[in-house]
């Protein structure tokens, strides 16, 4: 009773192999009546409510009958996939199918339309599988041990019907019975007592008891028989096409009242597709290959490519004929197995019905055939996500791109992904960069439209329509190795960038979590994608609004018209009235990545014509650029030394870290370009020197707030700041001094303050050991004051009070002691 089952399986894999015509076979037409073969199963009541009412050997029995069952039509379903895939679903013989497979007495077509019967009945069987094993806790999948039920599930509990006064102890039954009120007292109390414990009990064992289902359910589902990815090619029959092949699909998309997306045998067939596509292209398989590579040099020959069929399929490339065969005889083993399954997906139209799905849904969902049920609208975003993570993971392969192959096998895809082009389906020529980029184009616009085309509060939705939109564009980038020209390509970048946009500007629902994952990735879209090249013709760029240089013009937005707004929302809480998703909770995410943007765009500043320029007039233009980059930095800086809500350690850590970052170019790059420039436009460099001092003032202060507090993330990030800091000093110091403008600068003992920039009265208040108070003593740390300025009060701190370790205090002295 228990064995047979388990061998029938492997006994019916081992007898389709052999008659496989890829094995030397006469091929399946002599096992094709299993495919109609019923199957007696208990009866559908069984595995209802009074399923948990029954014996346990009952409960054995049915779902032992519906694991192997199960089982089984998997099995048949792997079997039979191929045979009934070699011929297209317009029923037209391919020249490339076994011959002995297309006999007259194996109907390819029939055997498809039992395939995707199967397909349904193995829906029905998993879910009755699913709901029958998490309550039968006899049942163990062969070769598994019963999994022990959990102590909670166990204990003997008061049933659920008892009241609370039923529940006491005879004694406490027969003190509440008499009249003295203080012994019913303590009885009334004493039941309450019972009855909380009772609940408690009652709580924990329902979730012991569910923990405990899905651990029987996921055991039992993981020791089927897996399907073969080959089942994916299913998705190109027509029997499960969305509409006829016969017109246009946009026309019938656009005539059609009714249109039926997904379904349980679609949904089922796109999940299996997203995992072996994820498996075959993923870019992390690389890292198993390298961890094998001192066998692969010793010629170790248990490294052959492993599978589970005994009887390896090889395709033969001995006499090439066209430009596939003769690319993928030049494969490994690991990429010709990856390539050999992208073409029969080719072949059966899987990516064309990718296509189709996609534009059924943009139909469904922004067209004349809208949904307004909003379970229809959930259904529909669900199937539109696991589609667009199969896009994500086909497009975002380095493996479709890196070689001849792959941009063979990239074409092919991209015309049916992009295009829905079934029939064109040919290697006989080089693929052509402009018209893969092309493809890309149209498939960008067309995850657009299903992304953009109507409202959505789904932010997972979103974010995989953003994340599936970036590939594209990073794919676009790879074809030729030029970003450059993929950012003139029908301007993917600034759409990508209106998108994000878009979604950093709309009203989310309150339960929607709003984090780095989501909005911090939209903040970067926007900014990475809204880049104003700079050109290479100097007097091209001078005749350049600055803010129409680089991400200035973003950059300037968010930091004067989000960031510095949300003080004014009720105890700095927000949402930002133009940008919603800028409240407290995201602020954070705002706060570090336009911290880490500044000085990446003050970088490719320098990296410029306009960094690299002699002339007087060009330089007046960098140097406006810089002064405008330095009070987006102080703007910033003054949101956490003004708002004490705001002054948290994550905060003051992004601040201190990507603030001495700022100085760091500042000093590499600017402060040399000023040396150049001084002459001509001395007034304006001493303002931008003004400026950037009082952001190195607040960066003194995070750091003695962080030794006073003893956090050690500030204290970590500490010694470089200090670093660029006192770099920053000396070199301000030669500039001035090569240009005969010492006066301007000035020396002071800095004063302590904490982060508002208010001085601190007992000094004491800080604990510090020996070492620390004898350099209080010696070394004077020196601040930039240019003469006129409003800063000759002594202002700032004593630097030495934020180096982290002694080691550190004397590494960066300064000449001014």
């Amino acid at each position: 009773r228990e064995l047979l089952p388990v061998q029938l399986c492997p006994m019916f894999r081992l007898v389709a192999a052999l008659n496989d015509t890829r094995h030397g076979g006469c091929g399946l037409s002599e096992l094709d009546a299993m495919l109609d073969c019923p199957m007696l199963l208990p009866h559908p009541e069984s595995s209802k409510i009074q399923f948990k009412d029954m014996p346990s050997m009952q409960q054995w029995v049915i779902t032992s009958s519906y694991f192997f069952a199960t089982c089984w039509v998997r099995e048949l379903i792997n079997s039979f996939i191929y045979a009934g895939a070699v011929v297209p679903s317009n029923g037209s013989t391919q020249s490339s199918a076994p011959k002995s497979t297309l006999s007259h007495e194996f109907n390819a077509t029939d055997v498809r339309k039992k395939i995707v019967a199967r397909l349904k009945a193995l829906v029905e069987l998993e879910e009755e599988l699913r709901f029958t094993c998490s309550r039968c806790f006899v049942f163990a999948a062969p070769g598994l041990d019963i999994l022990p039920a959990p102590k909670e599930l166990l204990d003997d509990a008061i049933p659920d019907d008892v009241e609370p006064e039923l529940a006491l102890g005879p004694a406490e039954n027969a003190l509440s019975s008499n009249g003295n009120k203080e012994v019913n007292a303590a009885a009334k109390k004493q039941a309450s007592k019972r009855a909380k414990q009772k609940e408690k009990s009652k709580h924990k064992r329902i979730k012991a008891e569910a923990k405990h289902k899905e651990l029987l359910c996921s055991r039992t589902m993981a020791a089927l028989r897996p399907l073969d990815p080959q089942v994916c090619v299913a998705l190109g029959f027509g029997e499960l096409s969305i509409l006829s092949n016969e017109e246009n699909l946009s026309q019938q998309l656009s005539q059609v009242k009714c249109i039926q997306v997904g379904g349980p045998v679609t949904t089922l067939l796109l999940s299996l597709l997203e995992n072996t596509l994820s498996n075959l292209l993923a870019d992390n398989r690389v890292a198993s290959f390298k961890a094998r590579i001192g066998k692969i040099q010793n010629n170790d020959s248990s490294l052959e490519e492993e599978s589970d069929n005994p009887y390896k399929v090889e395709r033969s490339t001995d006499n090439p004929t066209s430009i596939f065969e003769l690319s993928l005889a030049s494969c490994d083993s690991s990429s010709r197995k990856c390539f050999d399954m992208l073409d029969l997906y080719l072949r059966c139209g899987v990516f064309a019905s990718l296509f189709e799905h996609l534009a059924a849904i943009t139909e469904l969902r922004c067209g004349a055939n809208r949904q307004a049920n909003a379970e229809e609208e959930s259904d529909l975003l669900r199937i539109a996500r696991v589609i667009l993570s199969c896009v994500r993971t086909l497009i975002g392969s380095t493996q479709l791109t890196r070689s001849r192959t792959g941009k063979l096998f990239l074409s092919s895809i991209l015309s049916q992904l992009a295009e829905g082009d079934r029939n064109d389906h040919s290697f006989s020529k080089p693929p052509c960069s402009e018209k893969i980029k092309k493809m890309l184009s149209n498939l960008f616009d067309l995850v657009q439209e299903v992304l953009v085309g109507a409202d959505t509060v789904d932010m997972d939705f979103v974010m995989d329509g953003i994340f599936c939109l970036d590939a594209i564009y990073k794919c676009s980038c790879r074809i030729d190795n030029s970003v450059t020209t993929a950012v003139e390509c029908d301007g993917i970048p600034k759409k990508l960038s209106d998108i994000s946009r878009r979604f950093l500007s709309q009203h989310w629902p309150e339960d929607t979590k709003l984090n780095t994952k989501n909005v911090g990735k939209l903040l970067t879209q926007v900014l990475e994608h809204s880049i104003s090249p700079i050109s290479s013709d100097i007097k091209a760029a001078m005749r350049t609004e600055t803010e129409n240089l680089g991400c200035m013009k973003t950059l300037t937005f968010v930091v004067n018209d989000v960031l510095n707004e949300l003080p004014f929302t009720e105890k700095c809480r927000g949402p930002v009235d133009s940008f919603p998703t800028c409240c407290y909770q995201t602020f954070g995410c705002y706060y570090s990545i336009i911290l880490q943007y500044l000085q990446r765009e003050l970088l490719y500043l320098f990296d410029s014509s306009l960094g690299k320029a002699r002339d007087r007039n060009a330089a007046a233009k960098t140097i406006d650029c810089v002064a405008q980059l330095a009070n987006l930095l102080q703007t910033l800086f003054n949101l956490t030394r003004n708002n004490e809500i705001l002054a948290k350690k994550a905060f003051l850590l992004q601040e201190l870290k990507w603030g001495s970052r700022f100085l760091e170019i500042f000093v590499a790059k600017v402060i040399p370009f000023f040396h150049i420039h001084f002459q001509h436009h001395q007034e304006n460099i001493l303002d931008v020197i003004k400026l950037v001092q009082r952001c190195v003032r607040q960066l003194y202060h995070i750091i003695s707030h962080g030794k006073r507090e003893k956090d050690a993330n500030l204290a970590k990030e500490a010694p470089r700041a200090k670093k660029s800091l006192e770099m920053f000093i000396h070199k301000i110091k030669s500039l001035l001094k090569k240009n005969n403008c010492m006066s301007a600068m000035t020396a002071k003992i800095l004063k302590l303050k904490g982060i508002n920039g208010a001085t601190m009265q007992d000094n004491r208040d800080i604990t510090c050991d020996d070492n620390d108070g004898v350099e209080i003593e010696e070394v004077v740390d020196e601040e930039v004051d240019v003469e006129g300025d409003d800063f000759e009060s002594d202002d700032g701190e004593n630097s030495a009070e934020a180096e982290a370790t002694g080691e550190s205090e004397n590494e960066y002295e300064t000449d001014g002691e």
